[in-house]
């Protein structure tokens, strides 16, 4: 369970939560669609599965509205709760790296971008073309094709700290 937040915490949070969800809404008609709800809680540090988002969030956050879109009204309670809670922090650095040495079995210290992309695809949930393309986008060494992955870690660790 997360540490207790102050009337500081909320406010920078809510606006954060705000800027998040703007993000997504295009049109700025105060909703984004169902399917965003996930790429956006993972941009505010939230990172459930895609069976916690479909079976426990977006089921809280629509109610009883049968609509492919999530109101701002109901995010923003949702996510402070969900914020405040701690439950869906990204896993440690060590747990990362983990998952990075289980497709490294020679202990390279690398993996080549197409092998991870194909599990990403294939392995558990699949994950959406454009989260790929955007993971890529920053781990993929250009030249080499490959995902250094202590070096992708300490930066995902720089970012968060900062």
């Amino acid at each position: 369970m997360g540490e207790p937040r102050d009337e500081t915490w909320y406010l920078e949070t809510k606006k954060r939560i705000r800027e998040a969800f703007q993000l997504f809404d295009k049109d700025r008609k105060g909703c984004v669609v169902q399917e965003e709800v996930a790429t956006i809680m993972r941009y505010l540090g939230a990172y459930p599965t895609e069976r916690a988002v479909v079976k426990e969030i977006l089921p809280d956050m629509m109610g009883e509205e049968a609509s492919a879109f999530v109101k701002y009204e109901t995010f923003e309670p949702k996510m402070l709760e969900l914020l405040a809670g701690g439950e869906f922090e990204p896993d440690s650095d060590e747990t990362l790296l983990q998952c990075f040495r289980a497709f490294d079995e020679e202990g390279r210290g690398y993996v080549e971008a197409t092998k991870l992309r194909e599990a990403l695809i294939t392995k558990g949930t699949p994950f959406r073309e454009k989260e790929i393309e955007a993971f890529m986008e920053v781990a993929k060494d250009e030249e080499t094709g490959r995902i250094y992955y202590e070096d992708y870690v300490a930066l995902l660790s720089a970012e968060s700290n900062a």
